[in-house]
């Protein structure tokens, strides 16, 4: 359901206060920070107090004083609370409101198209999955944002909710439930041991710039863009609509899923519009609510879809998504994680292009595991799989690959992973749609030297030299569950990220034996 801005002014309206939409009953503030309560009306001797109860079972009292922030638009801000603080939150004066039951723990908003939209009811084993979730009772919390466009971004939008705020043990409730935003949650819960709030705002079939405030797309060279049949395609019209009316919570952090759509649509400015659009939501968030100013962002890497496709889109966003680095976070993106899902192909009876793969508790499990590290400091938890070392040494009609880490290599996959393009560029290798120019390397030529080591034999490609090579250069690499070719040895069993480079020589070296080495440097 679309509704219009002014529609939703329009019901904001009206004699008497009332709480902004998106507070409810149940619903989870942000622990530790101040927090922002608003609503419409205009407040003359109203009084808003905190009736709270801590953990060791104290009680407080705390009275505000309500200010009236623009026509029609009321707001208080509020002191900071410790997790698991319970509170009762009332207006009293000409008129009363209360929300009932407001816990405080971490906040985090899941945003992005059908992949994160996909609910708890369409995953594998979901009948088991939402009965199981009854054990976390009302420790994680959620909200569902309406579909909605909006042609300005209008701060004091009266957002139109799906689904109010709602427990994990109200199963019905939870069917309806982004199912990664809701499963990261669980597996960060289960940890943690502190409560969890979801604010799902999720659109099926959207672009990047949909979700990106105008300004932020200048400053990646994206021009105006408007559809008029399909708003949802427009440039920021779901920033205006679903993100930027609740730039005032004070959130934890965001969580991401999208970049299907982009694959064939501005694929090649998708590392310019992805971290500008990171730090933009940043940005506002901080300067409209008590938000950190990094406050952790983390993504899936976009999963497969089509068996045997030999098109580049994917594998190109899903280098982008990295900023062209092959991991996060790292020196172009702070406190960002990511998930990678490319061994969760779902081969659904009439899906044989199935874009949204069951299997959400993989990437889930991925996505929190890193999102400990990051968001939370906890640094037994990695932030990725195995990545390589480098320089890279070449010799013998071989390339040895050292990665940061021991990992288990599956000779049996069903690829080697390793793929090798004749130009020297490996940017020019993706130009155009087809990922033809990488030739994979045959996975007899792919020998574990040790729990650190492989070896690419390129005794097969003459001028290899000044080639590129690629790891997972593909939209589906692999059809089985875990059947990628390289995992972490570890007990997280992270699989290593696609990534590509090509080799400039660096020095060369005889060594003990008198054997000339060539060193080769990444250039990404």
């Amino acid at each position: 359901m679309l509704i219009t801005a002014l529609l939703i002014l329009y019901l904001s309206g009206g004699e008497g206060l009332k709480f902004n939409n998106y507070f409810g009953n149940g619903m989870v503030l942000e622990k530790n920070v101040p927090n922002k309560i608003w609503g419409y009306g205009t407040v003359t001797q109203e009084q808003v107090s905190f009736s709270c109860i801590f953990t060791d079972q104290t009680k407080s009292f705390r009275s505000y004083t309500p200010k009236q922030v623009a026509e029609n638009v009321w707001e208080v801000v509020t002191d900071p609370q410790p997790e698991w603080t319970r509170c009762v939150i009332e207006v009293t004066g000409e008129d009363e409101l209360k929300l009932k039951d407001v816990l405080y723990g971490d906040v985090w908003i899941c945003s992005g198209q059908s992949n994160m939209e996909m609910n708890m009811k369409d995953i594998f084993n979901a009948t088991e999955e939402i009965a199981y979730s009854f054990i976390y009772g009302d420790g994680i919390r959620y909200t569902i944002v309406e579909k909605q466009t909006n042609p300005e971004a209008t701060d004091n939008l009266d957002l139109q909710m799906m689904h109010p705020w709602a427990p994990a043990d109200d199963s019905e409730a939870l069917a309806t439930m982004s199912a990664l935003c809701f499963l990261t949650a669980r597996r960060m819960y289960y940890t943690l041991q502190i409560p969890i709030g979801l604010i799902a705002s999720s659109f099926s079939g959207t672009p990047i710039e949909a979700w990106t405030s105008q300004a932020t797309l200048d400053s990646c060279g994206v021009p105006q863009h408007i559809d008029d049949s399909n708003p949802w395609w427009s440039n920021s019209n779901l920033w205006n609509g679903m993100i930027n009316p609740l730039k005032r919570v004070s959130v934890k952090g965001f969580l991401w899923y999208q970049g299907e759509f982009n694959a064939n649509y501005n694929r090649d400015l998708y590392d310019c519009i992805f971290p500008a659009m990171i730090n933009d939501w940043r940005t506002q968030f901080n300067e409209n609510s008590f938000t950190a100013p990094h406050a952790p962002f983390g993504f899936v890497q976009i999963a497969m879809r089509r068996a045997n496709e030999t098109s580049n889109g994917y594998p190109v966003i899903r280098w982008h998504q990295t900023m062209n680095v092959g991991y996060v976070p790292n020196s172009k993106m702070h406190d960002v994680f990511m998930s990678t899902a490319l061994d969760t192909f779902d081969p659904k009876e009439g899906y044989p292009g199935n874009i949204h793969p069951r299997n959400k508790q993989l990437a889930a499990e991925r996505l929190a595991i890193a999102g400990l590290n990051v968001a939370y400091w906890m640094t037994e938890f990695p932030t990725k799989g195995p990545f390589p070392i480098m320089p890279i040494v070449a010799n013998s009609g071989g390339i040895e690959i050292e990665y940061d880490i021991d990992f288990d290599f599956n000779k049996d996959a069903e690829i080697s992973g390793f793929f090798f393009c004749e130009l020297s560029d490996p940017d020019a290798c993706d130009s155009g749609d087809s990922a033809d120019n990488w030739v994979e390397i045959p996975k007899g030529d792919v020998v574990l030297l040790n729990s650190r080591l492989l070896k690419l034999n390129m005794w097969r490609f003459e001028n290899w030299e000044t080639g590129s090579i690629a790891y997972l250069w593909r939209e589906t690499p692999v059809l089985e569950t875990l059947g990628l070719p390289i995992y972490s040895a570890d007990e997280f069993r992270l699989p290593a990220a696609p990534w590509k480079a090509s080799f400039e020589m660096a020095t060369e070296e005889l060594d003990d034996y008198g054997k000339l080495h060539l060193k080769w440097q990444m250039r990404t």
